[in-house]
């Protein structure tokens, strides 16, 4: 037994030996290194310099470990060593609290009255205690926090629970606001006290509550405000001197949601005895303002109301009770309000008269009425219509344009106050047989290898189409000299068709037509003005012509543009130059023109008609010992003075215009716009 007993003792103390030897080893192996490490959860490892030795490194990067036991590996001098890692945690989570307002009825989890959870872990949230929705008003709510590893934290938050929103806003007289405007989605509750209309027409506050089914009372307020400004309408006062009066009297239909209060701007001047204006601030509940301008009168004479008329004001229509003599005839032709300087009983006043039009048109057929088929137009060429207003007349019923005889129409009228009148005629629609009439087709000289202008000077007429097109039919070689036929033809709607021929003479061109252009802008240059209407220019181009060329008997009629330069630059030659360069002064300042040669006689004669918007009319700046008349704008009768001398083929032309040319009237309507 003894032996047995020292064999075991001496077995330990040879383990005893070893395992001192292993420790002595291991704490060798490991000097300079921590074999053991504790980390928090969501730390990452120390730096190698905090456990190990100069020059020691990890064998890899380890990052973030999770919770629990684990093994490392630490290169220590020239040997690879563990080391174990206990990760635990330690640190509560961590939050903000977040206040949250929900809908009475709803439910709401405990993480949503919370933010920004911190943790290393997965975090549970929870309410401390169970908590009742059932219910409405501000609730304060401990929320719990709770990670893996048991940590623990609290945090304090409020919960709202609402029935209805705090406040509904409204514009004065928006319509009253129902129950579902002031209740949350999905809350369903009954209106505790009145809601009254009136509430919508003044700015204020409203308290508004609300009973809920579990018989707790939702507060709310309707909030009444008003931003919109107050409207009115000028309105006209009369008042007798001394005789009181407010500014809301000066306003017509004024109107706004809210109270209105009326206020002059500028207080009106009571003692003066004419019509003034005079402005009104409307401010309503809100402060909002709004200014009409009225006009107040002053008077002894009550103003009145008269039909226009052509004929002048009797004093006795603003009765007789009053002595009034009107300061001067007083004629109502048009629509107003006029204010008439008058005495009243001795002394200076006036008098204020209303001009209306209430009285309708007079319609009747014209005796010269003249409709064709397939030219539809407007009653006015049928029916003229009568009126102190302006009027218009329209079809009711339209006669049909394609068919012809006799028809029955209506037509009515109405001036430019709306008073109309109707009427029942039968009219007659005729074809229409008469072709147009082609004016300015005669013999003309053009140039070789120049563009010709065929319609220049040429246009067509019709008695019921007014200007229609105008075809040319051209025998013209452009590069050769000589005498070519060239037709013009014209067709109207209703396919009448004139045709007349004339011919084109080409000749070589001696003088270019820029060089013409050259020449007239020099002289218009020094005679006309930029403020100069178009009769004025004509003056002066009359006078200009007169003035510089001389005549001296011959010229050569081949080519009036070779004529023109020779009477723009030696001021010398007969009618065929005064025409040449009336023509290029006439060309430059675009005014319509048409050539006339003398019909039969001895001798030939040029010269122009002109229409600037007048009418046709005679222009003949000619000067010679056996003519000197100044033909300036002359019609057909005044020719007359010299009948042979401007006798020409007027078929072939317009009418000229039968009223003499009034210069100053001409330019004052020029100058005025008036010009037809």
């Amino acid at each position: 037994m003894e032996t047995k007993r020292k064999k075991i003792w001496i077995i330990w103390v040879v383990l005893a030996a070893v395992a001192l030897v292993a420790i002595g080893a291991v704490c060798a192996l490991y000097r300079g290194l921590r074999p053991f490490l504790r980390v928090e959860a969501g730390a990452s490892l120390p730096e190698i310099a905090a456990i190990a030795q100069e020059g020691d490194r990890y064998e890899k990067e380890y990052g973030t470990l999770p919770v629990g036991l684990h093994t490392v590996r630490v290169i220590h001098g020239s040997v690879r060593l563990p080391v174990l890692v206990r990760v635990r945690d330690t640190v509560a989570p961590t939050a903000q609290a977040r206040e949250l307002t929900i809908p009475y009825g709803t439910t709401t989890a405990p993480d949503k009255l919370v933010s920004r959870i911190r943790d290393a872990g997965v975090v549970s949230v929870t309410f401390s205690e169970p908590f009742d929705f059932g219910r409405i008003g501000d609730f304060p709510v401990t929320i719990v926090l709770k990670d893996a590893s048991n940590n623990r934290a609290e945090v304090d938050s409020v919960l709202h629970i609402r029935a209805c929103r705090e406040e509904v806003f409204a514009e004065a007289g928006a319509p009253l606001p129902t129950a579902e405007d002031f209740l949350l989605d999905g809350v369903q509750a009954t209106f505790v006290g009145d809601l009254r209309e009136e509430m919508m027409h003044h700015i204020g506050s409203y308290p508004v509550s609300f009973r809920l089914q579990n018989g707790q009372i939702a507060e709310s307020k309707l909030v009444v405000s008003d931003t919109t400004p107050p409207t009115g309408e000028s309105a006209f006062l009369w008042v007798r001197p001394d005789e009181p009066f407010t500014p809301e009297q000066l306003v017509d239909r004024a109107q706004d949601e809210t109270t209105l209060t009326f206020a002059f701007a500028k207080e009106p001047d009571r003692s003066l005895m004419r019509a003034q204006s005079v402005t009104v601030r409307m401010t309503d509940e809100g402060g909002n303002t709004a200014d009409v301008v009225s006009t107040l009168a002053i008077s002894h004479v009550e103003p009145i109301t008269v039909e226009i008329s052509d004929e002048p004001l009797d004093a006795q229509a603003f009765g007789e009770a009053l002595d009034i003599v009107l300061s001067e005839p007083f004629v109502p032709e048009v629509p107003g309000i006029y204010s008439i300087s008058a005495t009243v009983n001795g002394k200076p006043d006036f008098a204020l008269v209303t001009a209306i039009d209430t009285t309708a048109p007079t319609v009747q057929k014209r005796e010269d009425a003249a409709l064709y088929t397939r030219h539809p137009t407007s009653p006015d060429a049928a029916f003229a219509a009568s009126d102190l207003s302006p009027v218009t007349l329209e079809w009711l019923q339209e006669p049909d344009w394609e068919k012809e005889g006799e028809q029955t129409v209506r037509v009515r009228a109405l001036d430019r106050y709306e008073n109309e009148t109707e009427l029942t005629e039968t009219v007659m629609l005729e074809p229409d047989t008469e072709p147009p009439v082609l004016y300015g087709v005669v013999n003309r000289i053009a140039y070789v290898d120049e563009p010709i202008a065929y319609l220049a000077e040429v246009y067509a007429e019709d008695g019921v189409d007014g200007r229609t097109e105008v075809a040319v039919a051209s025998e013209v070689v452009p590069n050769q000299e000589g005498s070519y036929q060239v037709v013009y033809t014209s067709t109207d709607a209703s396919g009448n068709t004139a045709s007349a021929a004339c011919t084109f003479k080409l000749v070589k061109s001696m003088v270019t037509e820029e060089e013409v252009r050259g020449l007239a802008r020099d002289v218009l240059g020094s005679i006309v003005t930029d403020d100069m209407v178009a009769a004025e220019q004509l003056k002066a181009v009359f006078n200009y012509v007169r003035g510089h060329v001389h005549y001296v008997g011959n010229s050569d009629k081949s080519d009036w543009r070779k004529e023109a330069a020779r009477g723009f630059k030696t001021g010398k030659g007969d009618c065929f130059t005064f025409y040449s360069v009336t023509r290029a002064l006439l060309d430059e300042l675009e005014i319509d023109y048409m050539s006339v040669t003398r019909k039969g006689g001895r001798t030939r004669h040029y010269w122009v008609i002109v229409n600037i918007g007048t009418g046709w009319y005679h222009f003949d700046p000619t000067i010679a010992p056996h003519h000197k008349h100044k033909c300036f704008m002359w019609t057909n009768k005044q020719c007359q003075v010299k009948p042979y001398f401007w006798r020409y083929e007027q078929s072939s032309f317009p009418e000229i215009a039968t009223d003499p040319f009034d210069y100053d009237a001409v330019v004052k309507a020029e100058r005025s716009g008036t010009l037809p």
